[in-house]
């Protein structure tokens, strides 16, 4: 292979690549698709906003100042059950409280399922602390909260969510462009061509995996523009394990796109079972919530998912989670290998002459 073969081939690639709709489509703008969706729904939501309570209270006790000790409460004083019963039924507070020095009686709204787990810590937690003051308990255990991050910045929903992007981005370079230019090829015969040319099949190969790598490269770079000027993510990027992560993630999702058009001769059906396949890896790899959030049973499937090693190698990269040395190499090794070897399989099955 000489460098005048593989630069008329890598051109030729990019043209197809950045003219071909349903490509550039799932390339570019399915995952700005995720992007803007998933950012507005989570872009925001590290702004935390207290639960308004509110209190009524007699007695010889004041324990409005213990309620609002903990800085978690937004606290409203009020003059009768009544007031604060119509706060409640009126949704201006969460949680009523009254307290005639002996005992509290809590008001909250019956069938509110989304604050049903705010309302029960509410109680706990406000029971506990008034407990404790009326009683003069003694502290025997001091708490004391040392934040630490996951990675080398404090990651926001935001910053989690983009990232997953950005993995979603290289499954949809690697994979679906395989099964575009292998199987809409093979279909049409053009691969039967290159059979009769001096053209090497290595050379062939090497130019569509550059061309991938480049559609990759600018997919990521709009994701991180758009991502840093409309949701303001704080990425750290490490550049030299960024890029091979990229590299090695593109090969590795060519990898599962190459093993689809082996195992499905029609591209229309490689295709069809690529988006299924893409679906399942959203929601269960990991891509825009902790694994954490998932069912055991549906964390062993994880385990199969491709695409959740693509956003954890992204997600150190970016500095939003660690991973250590030895499982970045691996990981990163593994992609790699699995695309150079089905890679040279393809090009030797589809473009080797008999």
């Amino acid at each position: 292979m000489s460098r005048n073969s593989l630069k008329p081939v890598f051109i030729a690639f990019a043209k197809e690549a950045f003219r071909n709709r349903l490509e550039i489509f799932f390339t570019l703008f399915f995952p700005m698709i995720f992007l803007l969706l998933f950012g507005f729904f989570f872009g925001g939501s590290e702004s935390y906003q207290k639960v308004s309570v509110g209190l009524y209270q007699t007695g010889p006790y004041d324990i409005s100042a213990v309620i609002e000790e903990s800085g978690a409460w937004n606290l409203r004083l009020y003059d009768g059950e009544t007031d604060i019963g119509e706060a409640v039924k009126n949704g201006d507070i969460l949680l009523g409280m009254i307290f005639n020095g002996e005992k509290i009686t809590y008001l909250h709204q019956e069938g509110n399922l989304e604050q049903q787990s705010t309302i029960e810590m509410a109680r706990a937690s406000i029971s506990a602390a008034v407990e404790k003051k009326i009683n003069n308990a003694r502290s025997f255990i001091v708490v004391e909260n040392i934040p630490e991050t996951a990675g080398r910045i404090r990651a926001t929903d935001a910053d989690y969510t983009m990232s997953g992007v950005i993995a979603i981005s290289l499954l949809s370079a690697g994979m679906f462009s395989v099964i575009s230019v292998f199987g809409r090829y093979r279909k049409r015969g053009v691969l039967d061509r290159f059979k009769i040319t001096p053209l090497r099949p290595f050379t062939f190969v090497l130019g569509s995996t550059l061309t991938r790598f480049l559609v990759s490269l600018v997919s990521i770079v709009l994701i991180l523009v758009v991502s840093r000027l409309l949701f303001r993510t704080t990425f750290q990027i490490d550049w030299l394990p960024f890029l091979v992560s990229i590299l090695s993630s593109t090969l590795g999702m060519m990898a599962l796109g190459l093993f689809l058009t082996l195992l499905f001769r029609n591209p229309e059906t490689a295709d069809t079972a690529a988006s299924i396949l893409m679906v399942i890896m959203v929601f269960l790899a990991g891509i825009y919530f902790p694994l954490s959030f998932l069912p055991d049973y549906l964390r062993v499937i994880s385990m199969f998912l491709p695409v959740k090693y693509v956003a954890e190698l992204i997600r150190h990269s970016l500095g939003i989670e660690f991973v250590s040395t030895s499982y970045f190499v691996i990981t990163n090794l593994v992609l790699f290998l699995s695309g150079v070897v089905l890679l040279y399989f393809t090009g030797k099955r589809y473009l080797s002459a008999s």
